[in-house]
């Protein structure tokens, strides 16, 4: 990282603009400068400036790995509350045909960086989460502009409890009525599965739930990139 005199306002951002643009936390900005994903010089001052351009490239890239990853490829970030949770769902997903790249996470404060930074093809929400979680992690994948049009599995009963998470629009804020002769809009991003056991009694995967899994990520994936 090279220490540079002369400096353009417009061809970089601070460590700070550059989080909050993605929306993400300062620590996950300076991760990926570590990690060489943004590309960043420091000032005389010791300030980090990220390159503009390395944002933007790192953008394009994402929207390119959707496309590349749309056949019978994609990556998944599950987001459960219990460690048993990710072993049963890290053995239901070997079963799959499809290649996973299978991204956990412990809560949604982390779900939701991981999103911005991993750009997921696909969230699955585990419905041990809490609903007022559950609830915020919707709001702020729809307001967000790099993971709104994320699709994100919800466990159906849970959505008929809160059917007001499907209302949510493209800009985080509630359709609740339409213009005149106009149903409310639902966020199409926001895809019900029937919630059943990851592991049969004999603790064999079960192969109708994982079955069934596979076959919505994979409809997901298709819509998406018909939209892209």
């Amino acid at each position: 990282m090279k220490i540079r005199n002369v400096e353009n306002p417009k061809d970089f951002l601070s460590t700070r603009q550059s989080a909050r643009h993605l929306q993400v936390s300062l620590g996950t900005v300076q991760k990926m400068v570590e990690t060489g994903e943004l590309l960043a010089w420091k000032t005389q001052g010791g300030h980090r400036r990220i390159l503009m351009s390395s944002l933007e490239q790192l953008l394009k890239r994402r929207r390119l790995g959707i496309r590349e990853r749309c056949g019978t490829q994609f990556l998944l970030l599950a987001v459960f509350r219990r460690q048993e949770s990710f072993e049963e769902f890290t053995s239901l997903t070997t079963s799959w045909k499809s290649e996973v790249d299978l991204h956990l996470c412990a809560d949604t404060l982390e779900a939701l960086m991981q999103s911005v930074s991993l750009a997921p093809d696909v969230i699955y929400l585990d419905s041990a989460i809490s609903p007022v979680e559950q609830v915020h992690l919707l709001h702020y994948l729809s307001k967000n502009t790099h993971t709104k049009h994320i699709p994100v599995l919800v466990e159906s009963n849970f959505l008929k409890l809160h059917p007001q998470v499907l209302k949510v629009t493209a800009d985080g804020s509630i359709d609740n009525k339409s213009r005149i002769g106009r149903k409310p809009s639902h966020n199409p991003m926001i895809r019900p599965y029937q919630k059943e056991a990851l592991l049969l009694e004999n603790g064999e995967i079960n192969p109708r739930f994982s079955e069934k899994l596979e076959h919505l990520i994979l409809d997901c994936m298709a819509k998406k990139c018909e939209r892209t």
